[in-house]
C-alpha cells in the first residue's frame, strides 16, 4: 500500500469518526437541552479539520473548514448555494460574505489590519458601493457598471470632500468645506481647472 493510499485511507477514517463524534457531541446536546440526560454526555472537546452540517434530507446546509488561508464558515441555503460566508483570512483579517441566490456576491464586510471596509455589489456580483474608515477619517465611494468610481466622498483634518467622475474616472466637479469655508471646483475631462469659487 503505498503512502498515498495509507493517507486517504486515514483520512476516510478521521472522517467517519470525525462525524460521528459530531452526531454523538449534537444528540448528547439535544438530550440535555430538553433536560432528559445528564449534561456529562456531552464531550469536552471536538477536533477535525472539517466539518459538514446536513438537513433533515441529506443535503449539505453548513460547512465548517479550515485551510491555508484559515478558518472558514459557510452557510448553505435548501438549493445547495453559499449565502452566507465567514472566515478570517491568514495575514489580512476577518472577512463576512452575503451572497444571492444566483451565486452573486452582494455585501462584503472586512476588517482589515489597519481599518474596517464595507462594500455593495449589484446582481452581477460588481462592486457599486463602497464605505471605508482610515486613519485619516471615513471615505465613501460609489461606482458605475464598469467598475469606475462616479461620485465619493471624504472626511479627513481638512473637512468633508465631495467628488463627482465621468465615465473615464476622471474628477469634473469637486465642493468641500475646509478651514477657510466651502469651495466648489469644475474641471474639464483632463483634469484642468476650469473655474474655482471662492
Amino acid at each position: 500500500m503505498t503512502i498515498e493510499e495509507r493517507l486517504t485511507k486515514l483520512e476516510r477514517k478521521n472522517r467517519i469518526l470525525t462525524l460521528a463524534l459530531l452526531s454523538v457531541s449534537l444528540a448528547a446536546t439535544l438530550v440535555v437541552t430538553i433536560g432528559m440526560g445528564p449534561a456529562e454526555a456531552v464531550p469536552e472537546e471536538v477536533k477535525a479539520h472539517r466539518f459538514i452540517l446536513v438537513d433533515v434530507y441529506g443535503k449539505t446546509r453548513a460547512g465548517m473548514a479550515f485551510d491555508n488561508a484559515g478558518p472558514r464558515l459557510d452557510l448553505l441555503d435548501e438549493n445547495g448555494n453559499v449565502r452566507v460566508g465567514l472566515s478570517v483570512v491568514k495575514g489580512i483579517g476577518p472577512r463576512l460574505g452575503l451572497w444571492d441566490e444566483n451565486g452573486k456576491l452582494r455585501v462584503g464586510l472586512a476588517l482589515e489590519k489597519d481599518f474596517p471596509s464595507l462594500g455593495f455589489y449589484d446582481q452581477n456580483g460588481k462592486g457599486r458601493a463602497g464605505l471605508t474608515v482610515v486613519k485619516d477619517g471615513p471615505r465613501f465611494g460609489l461606482y458605475d457598471e464598469n467598475g469606475k468610481m462616479r461620485s465619493g466622498m471624504v472626511l479627513d483634518n481638512a473637512g468633508p470632500t465631495l467628488g463627482f467622475y465621468d465615465e473615464n474616472g476622471k474628477a469634473r466637479i469637486g465642493m468641500g468645506v475646509g478651514k477657510d469655508g466651502p469651495h466648489l471646483e469644475l474641471y474639464d475631462g483632463n483634469g484642468r481647472a476650469l473655474r474655482q469659487l471662492p
